[in-house]
């Protein structure tokens, strides 16, 4: 049975894990997708500027999906 909690991630972890894909990506050539990582992270950021407190990860998914909805 799977956990019902949802886990919870420091804000700098979740911005430096997008920041890595976003890197990733550049050294693929892949640009369009570099550049929505990079707006992952600012949107993360903005949203929660401390970056030593933990949020969910249900709330960076959120963060995430209302960047996509934005530039589609």
């Amino acid at each position: 049975m799977l956990n019902a909690e949802t886990m919870n991630i420091q804000v700098k972890t979740a911005v430096a894990s997008h920041l890595s894909d976003a890197q990733e990506l550049i050294a693929l050539g892949l640009t369009k997708q570099a550049i929505r990582e990079i707006n992952y992270a600012k949107a993360i950021l903005f949203k929660h500027p401390d970056t030593t407190k933990d949020v969910g990860e249900d709330e960076l998914d959120a963060i995430c999906h209302n960047v996509d909805n934005q530039f589609h």
